[in-house]
């Protein structure tokens, strides 16, 4: 190997491709991304915001072991370029996004993060003049991280300044103006160990509740349960200490406070699509006709439930960015995923937060008069799984979707292939996906009744087994 194919195998070993996923940037820490990754994407993200009128950038991480080490670097990097820091600290994304929104001094953000991910992972969220930079944008990034060089005009302009500022005191006090609580409620509040706890305990202590802290001291290791309530089994704690100590419900934040999932008062799991559902409602009381986005891995009864109350259903792409966007493009009022992301875009900013969301919930409870499980019991009721995750090569997983798509046949069903392959039958479906921030591919079904689940993942198993020689011991 010559001296120049060299330095570039060490470039490109430096900048791995496959941490660039579809809406943001994600890989395992210290390997991966590292600090000299770091400081190269705040080089590269200094460049873009010093072609712009706007040089300064909010920055803010979470609790993980390597966060603190990657964000100065990030700020290094960024500062290098002639970009203005406002230290954010250890915050929530949504905190972050706040400060985008409303902090009056940068449209710029970059959080440190790996959100629901072990605490072997890190990576990072990026906005850029209000926008989330993904898909394509992302991919631009890697040329310019490898390169390393200054841009022209870098070289011209001094090096930037930090500034540290304390947002969550305006965040917290923001949401509890805007809300209407006519009561107060009991809650648990499992904040993984991560930096949701905190604020969440403080947002509730500041409406009035009676707020029970469960995992709520910070400990990048996430030494009780991985940060992800999307998994039933990181629930189990969550749904004991409601129920011993008879609170109305329980709230289970991921790791950087974006996502939401919620425990009703008699233990059961309310999964973000059912939530999707009362929001829903709710919304399309006042923005009669508006259309409310969802991912593909939500329930069907969400799309009859928002026709029923005069809205749209719009299915999108699974991950934040693409439902963010989404909500946007179509003004939307309301947009959600599956895996606990609930935008509000009325009264709030069109951004992801579980905190507020569940706010939201609260007021709805407060404004029927009902608890969450006489909520829920209204629902019109359906068999389903939570995600299934089949771990698969992060370098083989999208190959291995093209495969599925032209390989199997799911006859006389109804094939959405917006982002994998939904499968949809009368009285069931069934979803295989690309994960875009695991090493897995993500399956998950909904059926009328149990003959039905039955039937459409004996479906599944006969038309993936050809491709996936284990899919038995998953299905």
């Amino acid at each position: 190997m010559d001296l120049v194919k060299e330095r570039q195998h060490i470039r490109s070993a430096d900048i791995p491709e496959l941490v660039f996923r579809d809406y943001d940037i994600r890989g395992l820490a210290d390997s991966e991304i590292n600090t000299h990754f770091a400081r190269r994407l705040g080089q590269a993200l200094g460049a873009l915001i010093g072609e712009t009128a706007e040089h300064s950038v909010y920055v803010g991480r979470d609790a993980r072991l390597s966060s603190t080490g990657l964000a100065a670097a990030l700020k290094e990097g960024l500062m290098a370029c002639g970009c203005n820091v406002i230290d954010l600290g250890e915050i929530t994304t949504p905190a972050l996004n706040f400060a985008v929104h409303h902090g009056g001094k940068s449209g710029n953000g970059i959080m440190v993060t790996a959100s629901h991910n072990p605490a072997t992972y890190n990576g990072f969220k990026i906005i850029l003049q209000h926008q989330v930079i993904s898909g394509e944008m992302l991919q631009q990034l890697i040329p310019a991280m490898r390169d390393g060089k200054p841009h022209s005009n870098q070289q011209a302009r001094s090096t930037g300044s930090l500034v540290e500022t304390d947002i969550v005191s305006q965040y917290v006090d923001h949401i509890v103006n805007i809300s209407n609580l006519s009561r107060t409620f009991k809650l648990v509040i499992d904040g993984a160990n991560s930096v949701p706890g905190p604020i969440a305990t403080q947002l509730f202590d500041r409406l009035g509740c009676l707020a029970f802290p469960l995992y709520c001291d910070i400990d990048g290791s996430f030494p009780n349960h991985s940060p992800n309530p999307a998994d039933e089994k990181n629930l189990v704690d969550l749904q004991r200490h409601v129920t011993e100590q008879q609170a109305e419900l329980g709230l289970a934040f991921d790791g950087d406070g974006d996502r939401v999932v919620v425990i009703t008062g008699r233990g059961r799991i309310v999964w973000p699509d059912q939530l999707m559902m009362i929001f829903a409602r709710d919304v399309l009381a006042q923005h009669s006709g508006a259309d409310i986005v969802f991912d593909v891995k939500s329930s069907s009864r969400l799309a009859d439930i928002i026709r029923h109350h005069g809205g749209n259903p719009v299915m999108c792409k699974t991950g934040h960015a693409h439902v963010r966007k989404q909500v946007h493009d179509n003004n939307s009022p309301l947009g959600g995923e599956f895996s606990g992301h609930i935008f509000f875009n009325d009264r709030w900013r069109g951004f992801d937060d579980g905190l507020y969301a569940a706010v939201r919930l609260l007021e709805i409870l407060c404004e029927r008069q009902q608890t969450l499980d006489q909520v829920i019991d209204e629902l019109e009721t359906s068999v389903s799984t939570a995600e299934i995750l089949l771990p698969v090569r992060e370098d083989e997983k999208f190959e291995l979707m093209r495969t599925l798509s032209t390989g199997c046949q799911f006859p006389q069903a109804h094939i959405i292939c917006l982002d994998g392959l939904r499968v949809e039958y009368p009285t069931a479906w069934g979803l295989i996906r690309a994960s875009n921030t695991s090493a897995n591919l993500t399956l998950r079904f909904e059926a009328d009744d149990e003959q039905a689940m039955a039937e459409v993942k004996t479906t599944f198993r006969r038309e993936l087994s050809p491709f996936i020689n284990n899919i038995k011991d998953y299905i």
